[in-house]
């Protein structure tokens, strides 16, 4: 068996590789291969199509990542007219307090409600009523109202509404 040897360069071909590079025209320095096969670019062959496939992707992602946005904020809107028509018709307010706590929890809001006898947290809370009651210090929360929405990074957007003891 004979061994096969790669064929080095000539000295006329390294010069012109040399200019090229220096000149930085070149587009990328050819490599030869084996058995005298024509030269090809320094980059892979294979990596043309891999880029061009996750262009493909990416751009699919976007264009599928609009369309789920505009379908939600479509949803969106058609439940916050169905809030408005409601509140223009003169639903009572437990009725449209319903139908924004749906909405607040179709964005990704949680719900949360005050505790009896916690303090009330002016950061969390909204006092609306204040009432007399017999041994409970001034400031107590007595009764959840209203629960109140965070977003799911824990941003208070609804204060709980509460009752809190008075004097």
């Amino acid at each position: 068996m004979r061994k096969q040897v790669a064929k080095q360069p000539t000295k006329k071909q390294r010069k012109a590789a040399a200019s090229e590079t220096k000149s930085g025209t070149a587009k990328a320095r050819a490599v030869r291969a084996r058995d005298g096969a024509p030269a090809e670019p320094a980059t892979a062959p294979v990596a043309r199509p891999v880029e061009a496939m996750l262009d493909g992707a990416v751009e699919s992602l976007r264009r599928l990542l609009g369309e789920l946005l505009e379908q939600r904020l479509e949803a969106v809107a058609r439940e916050a007219a169905d809030v408005h028509r409601e509140v223009a018709a003169g639903a009572d307010r437990e009725r449209v307090l319903g139908l924004l706590a749906d909405l607040l929890q179709g964005l990704g809001a949680s719900r949360f409600t005050a505790q009896p006898l916690d303090v009330v947290d002016p950061l969390i809370h909204a006092v609306v009523e204040e009432r007399h009651a017999d041994g409970v210090p001034s400031g107590v929360i007595l009764e959840a109202v209203r629960p109140g929405f965070r977003s799911g990074r824990g941003l208070v957007l609804a204060r709980a509404a509460v009752a809190v003891s008075g004097e």
